[in-house]
């Protein structure tokens, strides 16, 4: 006995608006993946930071991003590797940080000049130096007078080279670029000495 089963008609109505469900939910499904697939946590700046400054953790924050091939922002998981480096260029609150921005040792801005100076033990505290320390560059008079105190030029220090035994030790240091040439001649003729001030926190 053949068993009559009721045809089921589906209106040309009905199945475009399915296709349309259908294809609606497959659109907002990639868009989802290609939205989560294409952001990124990089780190963005939150105080401005001048070149030649040490980058502090306050100075720092993380953000999403879209990825975008031209930009090469340093990811979040980079950050505590970028505390305590120096700008090498001025660093924008709103902006995100690249690698290109940072650096080891902190770099001369406009108006500042790096010069290298040798002294022997003696000249210079023997312990406690780092970079990033503020110095003072104190020029040797020919003569003492207790009246006259003896000229002297702020700096921050740079690196330090050298200095094992008697041998003389070298010091890299930023300083205002008009003083850079009196520095140098009192170099030249071993009449410097370097203090220690204070140290950057």
């Amino acid at each position: 006995m053949n068993t009559a089963y009721p045809h089921i008609r589906r209106s040309p109505l009905s199945i475009v608006a399915g296709i349309i469900l259908v294809v609606a939910g497959a659109l907002v499904s990639v868009g989802i993946y290609s939205q989560v697939s294409t952001t990124q946590t990089v780190i963005a700046v939150v105080n401005p930071v001048a070149r030649g400054e040490r980058i502090e953790r306050a100075d720092l924050t993380t953000a999403q991003v879209g990825y975008d091939p031209l930009l090469k922002p340093l990811p979040a998981s980079m950050i505590n590797d970028v505390i305590g480096r120096y700008a090498t260029a001025d660093l924008v609150a709103g902006s995100f940080l690249v690698s290109d921005c940072v650096g080891d040792q902190p770099s001369p801005r406009l108006g500042e000049a790096t010069i290298s100076v040798g002294l022997m033990a003696g000249e210079y505290p023997d312990e406690g130096l780092r970079p990033g320390d503020l110095v003072l560059l104190v020029a040797l008079p020919d003569r003492i007078d207790p009246e006259i105190p003896p000229p002297s030029f702020p700096g921050t220090l740079l690196a330090i080279t050298g200095g094992q035994g008697n041998s003389m030790t070298v010091f890299t240091v930023v300083v205002d670029a008009q003083d850079a040439p009196t520095l140098a001649a009192l170099s030249s003729t071993h009449r410097l000495a370097l203090v220690q001030t204070t140290r950057e926190s």
